[in-house]
């Protein structure tokens, strides 16, 4: 970030005084703007050549030849060395016919759905008794009018809910209870299975599905949590002309998620299974939806009120942050009786056993960056910091233990460590700091080291949770003393 910038993203961590971003940090609104300038800047001149296409932070190339692709490939190599950016070989792919790129397929028959967001409806076992099914009949009918000959199509599965005797006035307690106890196993037959197998492909298939349009046009991200399960669909609209000329939009699915909770998940309060759900849909749809407008809807008034709210907990500021982060532009609220589609997605799976893949084997996280790191930040490669510290790696070169010190303080640990030994280490590194090419360790003396220069050293103290993209307030770690800020050195 430019210098003038940094004081803006400033913050205060109590008992360190006052922190400022040195690279632009996650969450901010105006990063995917930043970094598509920046990379449209570097390579405008492929991109009206049609050699590179980027969304965001990811780029794609087509060709219909070896020879052809290979002449781009290596023109975009060549660009990205001259201009000194970087790419990451785990998340690159090369000559695939068919390929995800911006959250849907790419390929030989053009632009399609992502089949991974699809899961949540393909993967709907046969319903087992009548609430699942009127669960699955509510996903389906809210297309009705996408779907051509729809009360044909589900009229067997209809008549299998007309066989269900309700007490009159009967409460939703009841209600419940009397679908729950109507089992479909002995009625269940060919046609039925048909009829539910044509639901579902009539739902993850055009016209009904759509690929998403990055056009200006906001997705709507509409999710649901209950004790058994999360669920978000993706829709947009989409404009039509009818008969009569006059034109009209059409809400289309682009992508569906349902997950079963965990038995962490379980015990969360009301409000807190709809703020998982809510995380749950933006991170899954995240590869379509990062850096453009988003409405949020939900059928928990509570949530809308939290989140525009200020006055939170910090627990419940985490989980607010992490869907923040998106570009959310409103958040509207749907009543429950409306909200049938993911409803009905959170609960498929009641009534039924947990089973491996189904999602309770994992809890969402409400921090980001406990799922995604810096996936969606503005980052760059760079040798600077090791380089800086070369000497001091090489003079414990063979000391395991201070070279994981040395590596959590600048940040540069092995992406292959494991988790649990990459937080012992940075646990360790909070009795240490780096200072005129030394290794201190604090309320001691200093470990012999190579005096590699101290102007940078000082300039970015590396604290456990804290890597290379903060730096502390040069007033409150450099003007105001050597050590300021360091309790007894």
């Amino acid at each position: 970030m430019d210098i003038e910038s940094r004081p803006y993203t400033a913050f205060y961590v109590e008992g360190r005084g006052y922190f400022w971003y040195l690279r632009m940090p996650f969450g901010m609104t105006g990063a995917p703007a930043s970094f598509a300038y920046v990379t449209g800047m570097h390579m405008h001149d492929l991109l009206t050549a049609q050699i590179i296409e980027l969304f965001v932070d990811d780029g794609g190339a087509a060709a219909d030849t070896f020879d052809e692709m290979m002449h781009k490939l290596r023109t975009v190599f060549t660009r990205v060395r001259e201009r000194n950016l970087s790419l990451s070989a785990d998340k690159s792919s090369f000559f695939m016919t068919e390929a995800v790129f911006a959250g849907a397929r790419v390929g030989p028959q053009g632009v399609l759905p992502d089949l991974s967001k699809l899961t949540a409806v393909v993967d709907w076992a046969q319903p087992h008794d009548a609430l699942n099914l009127v669960s699955f009949l509510g996903l389906t009918g809210h297309f009705r009018d996408l779907v051509k000959d729809y009360a044909r199509l589900e009229a067997p599965l209809r008549d299998l809910l007309r066989e269900v005797q309700l007490p009159p006035q009967s409460s939703k307690s009841v209600y419940r209870r009397v679908m729950e106890g109507h089992k479909l196993a002995d009625r269940w037959a060919r046609p039925h299975t048909e009829a539910f197998l044509r639901l579902k492909a009539a739902l993850t298939a055009e016209p009904v599905l759509r690929g998403p349009r990055w056009d200006g046009t906001p997705f709507t991200v509409t999710s649901d949590g209950c004790k058994d399960g999360f669920a978000a669909v993706l829709t947009q609209k989409f404009e039509y002309s009818l008969a009569n000329g006059k034109r009209v939009m059409k809400s289309h699915p682009i992508a569906f998620a349902s997950k079963r909770t965990s038995p962490t998940e379980e015990k969360y309060k009301p409000f807190l299974l709809e703020f998982a759900a809510l995380k749950f849909g933006l991170d899954k749809f995240a590869d379509i939806i990062w850096g453009f407008p988003v409405i949020v809807e939900t059928d928990c008034q509570a949530l809308r009120d939290v989140l525009l709210s200020d006055g939170l907990n910090a627990t419940h500021a985490r989980w607010r942050d992490g869907i923040l982060a998106y570009h959310i532009i409103d958040v509207r609220h749907l009543p429950g009786k409306l909200n049938v589609v993911a409803d009905g997605l959170s609960r498929k799976g009641e009534g039924l056993p947990k089973e491996d893949g189904d999602g309770s084997t994992w809890t969402v996280n409400e921090d980001w960056e406990a799922s995604h790191g810096l996936v969606n930040d503005i980052m760059t490669l760079t040798v600077e910091m090791r380089t800086q510290h070369q000497p001091l790696l090489d003079r414990f070169k063979g000391e395991p233990l201070f070279t994981d010190v040395l590596e959590a303080l600048i940040g540069q640990q092995d992406k292959h460590t494991r988790l649990r030994d990459k937080r012992r280490a940075q646990h360790r590194s909070s009795e240490y700091l780096i200072d005129d090419g030394k290794l201190w360790r604090l309320r001691g003396a200093a470990l012999p080291g190579v005096d590699i220069g101290s102007s940078a050293s000082r300039a970015k103290r590396h604290a456990p949770w804290h890597t290379n993209n903060i730096s502390m307030s040069r007033a409150r770690f450099l003007d105001h003393g050597r050590h300021q800020g360091v309790p007894a050195m």
